[in-house]
């Protein structure tokens, strides 16, 4: 007699978390299959249906279950609809000059933080003698330079922990803890300052997403030094009200460091560059210097009229290209891509850029009618408006969305929008969309407003949640008011 089978172990118990995994991926994923099968309604086609349907789920599914993964199953839904065969979706999503200028771009920018030659902008900035026993400049001065390495870091998440690592110790050897205020203000000053700097640069991350969205909607390329022209002013300014914030409102103790001097900063030296540091430190100036030319100089000059031909995802290609070339002391090229790109290569956000580019053009596709149904039913918010009006209402109605919702999606949602309601209210569209992408990045006050957000909520050793919301809302509502008064006589300066 052949002895019984052995019982097989009981499934492991599904924990909660998983439970509200699931949840969360079947709402998702019901929206995205199943959305388009109700009834049209306005000048929205069954077409355009399917694809609400798809950028709703994929919304959802961004906020509450992943990136990754809703990314290529949105890509291959919209393959899978009457939008467009597959082939031709494939190529929208990852055959897009935007994908490629945010890889290689996360490529060059990884291998500058990698090889730490923002440890030497972020020491000369800390070590200017304007600080000494000046806590109030001291403040600045750090959020202007966390403001710095953001906005030359391909993902600011490295710049931000790098900074609150100086500031941890800054405050513990002075004696500063959790709770106290001035702790409080400066940890969440120091992200403020970092969402700054990402949305400062237009070729990279979530400010590159809106641009593309724009050009997509515009049929035209939008200039870099404007737009960079415009975030700088905005930006120091955004840190310098903070700062009065700190001595008139917030009101800390800053007695402790009162007696703050460079000295702190000069403790631990760094060496000299090495020549690898001096060629990427060039490059990162360079490769600045080369996509804003075409912004600056008259196209019609021979190199200039180059560099416009390469546009800013070949000129990315070639300083990538040239660095993989050049060997240095040890025999190594200084960009080993290898290694740069499976350290610094954001596959969440790169697939999240190749699902919003061709979601973008499917939302604005004549087959859907989604844009003429969104154009007549906001036309009497924003249709017939003043500019200053107009400028009002985007940026009030964007700073209290991001809130709440990925920066970047909206961004990609709204800019055909405002697109063609700027045309209609004699705006320029260029100024217009770069005012809404820099409101767009103030995403402070909730855990879901952004990635970055949700860190700085987990930041518990250091502050707590209740203070990040009570002087976020004070950080918000003194955004909404910077940029509905400046945020328009500025444009005007740079467009």
């Amino acid at each position: 007699m052949s002895a019984a089978a052995p019982t097989p172990p009981p499934p492991p118990p599904v924990k909660k978390g998983n439970t509200l995994y699931y949840m969360h991926s079947f709402i998702g994923l019901l929206l995205i299959f199943g959305f388009g099968h109700l009834p049209p309604f306005g000048t929205v086609t069954p077409v355009g249906m399917q694809v609400l349907g798809i950028f709703a789920g994929m919304i959802y599914l961004w906020s509450f279950v992943s990136v990754l993964w809703p990314s290529l199953l949105g890509i291959i839904a919209l393959g899978l609809s009457d939008y467009a065969p597959m082939r031709k979706v494939i190529l929208s999503a990852f055959g897009d000059v935007v994908p490629v200028l945010v890889f290689f771009a996360m490529v060059l920018f990884g291998a500058i933080q990698h090889h730490k030659v923002t440890n030497y902008i972020s020491r000369w900035f800390l070590t200017r003698k304007m600080i000494n026993g000046r806590p109030l400049i001291f403040s600045f001065i750090f959020l202007f330079t966390t403001y710095v390495l953001a906005a030359l870091s391909a993902n600011i998440l490295p710049a931000l922990l790098f900074m609150w690592a100086i500031l941890y110790g800054v405050l513990g050897d002075v004696g500063y803890k959790k709770g106290d205020k001035y702790t409080t203000v400066m940890i969440i000053g120091t992200m403020f300052a970092a969402i700054s700097g990402q949305a400062a640069k237009p070729f990279t991350g979530s400010a590159l997403m809106m641009v593309g969205a724009y050009e997509k909607a515009a049929k035209q390329g939008l200039d870099y030094l404007p737009y960079m022209g415009f975030g700088a002013v905005m930006s120091v300014a955004s840190l310098v009200l903070f700062t009065l914030l700190i001595r008139f409102v917030f009101r800390p103790d800053m007695s402790k460091i009162a007696d703050i001097s460079i000295e702190r900063f000069k403790q631990d030296k760094l060496p000299a560059m090495d020549l690898r540091q001096k060629i990427l430190f060039a490059s990162l100036f360079g490769y600045l210097t080369l996509v804003l030319l075409p912004s600056i100089l008259p196209k019609t000059i021979g190199f200039v009229a180059l560099l416009n031909k390469m546009g800013p995802w070949g000129v990315v290609i070639g300083f990538v290209a040239i660095l993989c070339f050049i060997k240095v002391e040890d025999g190594r090229p200084v960009i080993n891509f290898k290694d740069i790109a499976g350290r610094y290569i954001v596959w969440d956000v790169y697939f999240l850029v190749c699902m919003a580019m061709v979601v973008s053009d499917a939302l604005t596709s004549p087959a859907t009618g989604i844009a003429p149904f969104l154009t007549e039913s906001l036309s009497p918010i924003l249709g017939g408006q003043s500019p200053f009006v107009f400028i009002l209402v985007i940026v009030g109605a964007s700073v209290v969305i991001t809130q709440f919702a990925n920066n970047a999606v909206m961004g990609v949602l709204l800019m055909p929008i405002v697109y063609a309601f700027s045309r209609q209210n004699g705006v320029n569209p260029a100024a217009a969309a770069t005012v809404m992408a820099f409101a767009l990045h103030i995403a402070i006050l909730t855990p879901a407003a952004s990635p970055y957000a949700a860190v700085l909520y987990g930041n518990k050793e250091w502050v707590d949640p209740g203070d990040i919301f009570r002087y976020g809302l004070i950080i918000v509502a003194m955004s909404i008011v910077l940029y509905m008064v400046l945020g328009y006589p500025v444009s005007q300066l740079f467009f």
